[in-house]
């Protein structure tokens, strides 16, 4: 209930802000994610990082899952070792691209620094909100009566809610005071027209559909000194026009300002943006930047965005292929690219495996699937459809030896985001049907050729980088590990 409770503050506070023009999204700290991976066993370590048994389980249960925009292409069967070592690589191509300096790319360093700002704020304003919100038991108590439904703590949310908005606007007032906010006006013309000239007059043509202003261009199109101009400077900092432009291109395009051409669109813009700016250097001044679960949030997001940016360069190494390599592919694979087998089913999901077995022999008895489903499926009924290998992934082969009239199970699949066990009566089964090389073939055989050259490519990568990273693997702590026993359970339907 505390946990739901932090959450809700948070998201009311989000709310909040918004409401006051904040150019902010949406970003919160979890509660206890920092002591979920402490507790959780080791299963390796590379560098300075480990990856805990949670961690493992979790990537584990996401691979396990059917992959289906491959063509087919396989990657071998999903085990905790191969999803360890994927892992182990990912960190150390993290630490690679740390070690070659990517953290300095200009793009990449200003979407940290947004998340970062993002954080602050939210960290800040959500103790703000908690210490300084005045939820009055009358208030509290009127609203229990207007909706005996709600938790003590949902009515003291809404209290919160009726109560936050003037007092967080009157701390904002007092904040620009407190550091001395002084807007440049001086500088809201060049502003005004530097806006204009990437808005109407790009370097490069940005494609007949766009019409806004993009993140290359700001970050290409402006000169140091243009990036470098001041717009507002408060106590400990300056709000610059290259502040000015990421605000900006931090909104949806159909939802930018059509007025900023004119030095009070300028302005406009700039109110927008500089509350959370203000908000976060307030939030540095009282300590938060220290926060531990900031940083390793921060670190977290750092690590992401270093390996998209690595994978993206190694992606760019993939040759296209020529017409004669896509044709010798699809010779060589043709089963990838035939018309799928597929069987027609009707099936019953059931709570648990004890529960399957029953309903397996009910079925066999000769109980209609209808009346068993009705007594014991997690579903209110089963209509035939057909499955796939595409969907069906590691129970495929299982299915596959059925024949036309037999039931099957208790057998393990794919229900909503976990695994259940089910039981079903196969109606049909039909077989691949190969099909001929063709022009109308030849982007998908093109792809499933480059989605395995990548691999290959990643592959080596992969045995490069873990050889010049030490690392450590805990064998023992992953052997009892079933990568089809750690995905959640769902819940059955209410």
């Amino acid at each position: 209930m505390k946990r739901n409770y932090r959450q809700a503050i948070r998201l009311l506070t989000a709310a909040v802000l918004g409401t006051m023009g904040f150019i902010l999204v949406s970003c919160s700290p979890s509660d206890d994610s920092g002591d979920a991976q402490a507790a959780s066993e080791q299963v390796a370590k590379i560098g300075d990082d480990a990856i805990t048994k949670d961690e493992l389980k979790q990537r584990l249960a996401q691979e396990i899952r059917p992959q289906r925009d491959e063509y087919g292409v396989s990657t071998g069967p999903v085990t905790p070792q191969s999803v360890l070592r994927t892992m182990l690589a990912e960190k150390a191509m993290v630490m690679e691209a740390r070690k070659l300096g990517y953290l300095e790319d200009e793009a990449l360093r200003s979407s940290i620094e947004k998340y970062r700002q993002r954080l602050l704020v939210n960290l800040f304003a959500n103790d703000y909100v908690m210490e300084n919100v005045p939820v009055p038991e009358p208030n509290v108590a009127e609203q229990l009566q207007t909706d005996p439904n709600l938790t003590r703590e949902q009515a003291e949310m809404k209290v919160r809610a009726q109560n936050a908005k003037p007092i967080l606007n009157q701390f904002y007032v007092d904040l620009q005071q407190k550091l001395k906010l002084e807007k440049v006006k001086d500088n809201f013309p060049k502003a005004a027209s530097i806006h204009q000239r990437l808005l109407l007059r790009p370097a490069q043509p940005r494609g007949g559909t766009i019409f806004w202003i993009m993140n290359k261009q700001v970050r290409d199109e402006l000169s140091d000194a243009e990036k470098a101009m001041v717009l507002a400077r408060y106590t400990g900092g300056e709000f610059t026009l290259h502040d000015w432009f990421n605000a900006l291109t931090s909104m949806a395009p159909p939802g930018r300002p059509k007025d900023l051409g004119r030095p009070a669109g300028v302005e406009r813009l700039l109110d927008r943006a500089l509350p959370s700016v203000l908000w976060a250097a307030e939030a540095v001044a009282r300590g938060y930047d220290k926060n531990p679960e900031l940083l390793r949030q921060i670190k977290t997001r750092e690590d992401m965005q270093l390996l998209g940016k690595i994978k993206g360069q190694k992606y760019r190494e993939v040759q296209d292929p020529n017409a004669d390599e896509i044709k010798a592919y699809f010779e060589a694979h043709e089963d990838l690219f035939a018309d799928s087998a597929f069987l027609n089913v009707e099936q019953i999901w059931c709570p648990d495996l004890q529960t399957a077995q029953k309903a397996h022999k009910l079925l066999v008895d000769g109980d209609s699937l209808e009346s068993v489903n009705e007594a014991h499926g997690l579903l209110e009924q089963s209509k035939p459809h057909n499955v796939y290998p595409s969907s069906e992934g590691p129970f495929w082969d299982d299915l596959w030896k059925a024949e036309p009239n037999d039931v099957v199970g208790p057998l393990k699949g794919f229900y909503q985001t976990g695994i259940k066990w089910r039981v079903l009566r196969v109606l049909e089964k039909t077989p691949p049907v190969l099909k001929p090389y063709s022009k109308s073939l030849e982007n998908q055989v093109k792809s499933a050729l480059m989605t395995q050259r990548r691999q290959d490519i990643f592959a080596a990568y992969e045995a490069q980088l873990l050889q010049k990273y030490p690392h450590t693997i805990y064998a023992d702590r992953i052997e009892d590990i079933d990568p089809l026993e750690v995905t959640p359970v769902e819940q059955p339907p209410q």
